[in-house]
């Protein structure tokens, strides 16, 4: 009998008891343009970014397509872009609105942030535009019901560290790790979505100083950060910049109940010179 997946230092770490979905092997899904997993990292100034989204594993177990979708962008360097977005289990194209609504949504920001203060510029109007670009990609918009969380990272701000905005629609935490801790950005927990939420949209705003880190996440991700040991492992894993594929196999960790996508876009501020 052969072992399914991998072994060695690439074994996803297991952070409590076996997840039975994550040792059997994956299922292709039947969707072509929608990967099991993606990965993207750059560096913008004294900010670090990491970002990826991967199939969680009762999706793979089952072979059903990744619902999450997230996005990063250097905007000329002076802004750090980034979304996640988690399209509902029930709904049947949820992997098409959580793509579309990233897409659009930083589409926005790109356009209205170029040669504008960042006080000037509306972010719920990413939302809105996300929101309008889901419900008219097709017929029965809840088909494609989505959370979706976005920031812009200003570098730089008067030599004080960067400043940050970030809006979101639904429950898909945005946090800062510092000092070994995960800071919950929004006190509530949504449970809107898009393309029709019924209340308003949630916001915030901050300075990220040198040595904290800005995470976007959604669910699959930010319920084990908060509700069990993930939160103290990633903290310490994350404590410095890892690689890509560091990164990567940081989010592949292996724990029962926790077999959602897991998808997060992190910006580190580093000490600037």
């Amino acid at each position: 009998m052969t072992t399914w997946g991998d072994t060695g230092v690439f074994r996803p770490r297991e952070l409590g008891s076996r997840s039975r979905a994550a040792g059997g092997p994956w299922r292709l899904d039947e969707v072509v343009d929608v990967p099991d997993t993606v990965v993207d990292a750059g560096q913008v100034g004294a900010l670090e970014i990491r970002a990826a989204s991967t199939r969680g594993a009762a999706h793979r177990s089952r072979g059903e397509v990744r619902q999450d979708a997230v996005g990063v962008l250097d905007l000329s360097g002076r802004y750090v872009l980034a979304a996640v977005a988690d399209g509902a289990s029930t709904a049947t194209h949820a992997h098409r609105g959580a793509q579309i609504a990233v897409r659009h949504a930083l589409g926005y920001l790109a356009w209205a942030l170029p040669g504008a203060d960042l006080d000037s510029v509306d972010m719920v109007n990413a939302l809105r535009t996300a929101g309008r670009a889901v419900r008219d990609a097709g017929p029965s918009p809840e088909s494609r019901a989505t959370t979706l969380t976005v920031a812009v990272v200003e570098l730089g701000w008067a030599g004080q560290g960067h400043r940050y905005r970030a809006v979101r629609v639904g429950d898909s935490p945005a946090l800062v790790l510092t000092s070994g801790t995960f800071l919950p950005l929004f006190a509530k927990q949504g449970n809107d979505r898009l393309p029709t939420p019924r209340g308003p949209a949630d916001r915030v705003q901050g300075v990220l100083r040198a040595g904290e880190a800005l995470v976007l996440a959604t669910s699959g991700l930010g319920a084990p950060v908060r509700e069990t040991p993930v939160g103290a492992y990633l903290a310490e894993a994350w404590s410095e910049v890892p690689g890509p594929v560091t990164y990567l196999h940081h989010l592949q960790f292996d724990l029962r109940s926790f077999e959602d996508d897991r998808t997060a876009a992190v910006i580190w501020a580093g000490h600037e010179h």
